[in-house]
């Protein structure tokens, strides 16, 4: 590996080496090498897991979903991983660009040309960011102040954990469609 490369050159390499169906273990394995935040999450024993893959017909439903487990969850998020199709080079005007700019300023996230990934804090403006930026994340996974996942956003499903009588207050969070999609994952 050539020290003098970047991160970004890096992830870069990886995923044209590994290929876009394997974006994702492309990712991990090159922040790993970096030494940086793979966003791997690590779920809690004491919670059961859940997974919703949202209609496609509905693109708002993943960010319902999301922003109802966070709502719901008696753990507050922390920090959040993300993984952003846009970098420096991404054609961008006005309040999106304002959002990528305010979380590429973060000291852990690296941002190339056409991507933006790593750790931000977690707070109601890194929300309202993911949010307006939705569409173009790959991958998220937001934690806890122990480094537990709480949720993880990957090829169009969320996965979360939440004490068991909490799944219901998501499910009435969300429009019928996505709620009975959620189904618990072992």
């Amino acid at each position: 590996m050539d020290e003098r490369k970047s991160d970004a050159e890096r992830v870069t390499d990886a995923i044209e080496d590994i290929g876009a169906d394997r974006l994702t273990d492309a990712i991990v394995d090159a922040w790993e090498r970096a030494g940086l935040d793979t966003g791997t999450p690590t779920w809690p024993d004491d919670e059961p897991r859940f997974r919703v893959r949202p209609p496609v017909s509905d693109e708002g439903a993943g960010l319902d979903a999301l922003a109802a487990v966070l709502d719901t969850t008696p753990r507050r998020p922390e920090a959040a991983f993300c993984y952003l199709d846009l970098g420096r080079r991404a054609d961008l005007v006005g309040p999106r660009r304002v959002e990528l700019e305010a979380l590429s300023g973060h000291a852990d996230v690296t941002v190339d040309a056409d991507h933006t990934a790593g750790t931000v804090p977690f707070a109601p403006e890194t929300f309202d960011a993911l949010a307006a930026l939705f569409e173009d994340l790959s991958y998220l996974v937001v934690r806890d102040a122990d480094g537990v996942a709480i949720a993880e956003w990957r090829g169009e499903t969320l996965r979360f954990a939440l004490p068991d009588g909490d799944v219901d207050a998501v499910k009435n969070a969300l429009d019928a469609a996505t709620a009975d999609r959620i189904e618990r994952a072992e």
